[in-house]
């Protein structure tokens, strides 16, 4: 899962793409998650959930975890559509979720495998 967290004077931004298995690991189980150790005991960890309440897309920060949290009927939709994201707002964070896609410019040996066909890409090489 990239993510991205930005913090600007007025604008807060979280987002996270995923990877085909992602999106199947969040529509299957409901959860998908990541961290990254900065040594020193030092760990930030990312959280994708999905729950049975429907309801707006949330954050919450608690003891180094981001996690974000999506109703499970809304998360299946997107997993099962061709949209490319989910996007929300939670208090002052702008929230965006979505679907990686291929890099163009990447040499065709070293292709992400995982990522969906980019929809610029001419249709003979997207699979």
């Amino acid at each position: 899962m990239d993510q991205v967290y930005e913090t600007a004077t007025a604008r807060q931004f979280a987002a996270a793409s995923l990877t085909r298995s992602e999106v199947e690991r969040l529509r299957n189980i409901g959860l998908v998650e990541e961290s990254v150790d900065f040594g020193g005991g030092e760990v930030l960890a990312y959280r994708l959930l999905s729950h049975l309440e429907p309801g707006a897309v949330q954050a919450r920060f608690r003891q180094g975890t981001v996690t974000v949290s999506v109703a499970t009927e809304v998360a299946q939709a997107w997993a099962a559509s061709e949209e490319v994201g989910v996007y929300a707002q939670s208090g002052a964070l702008a929230i965006s979720i979505e679907k990686d896609f291929r890099c163009l410019t990447r040499p065709l040996n070293q292709r992400e495998h995982d990522a969906y066909p980019h929809p610029g890409q001419p249709s003979e090489t997207r699979s």
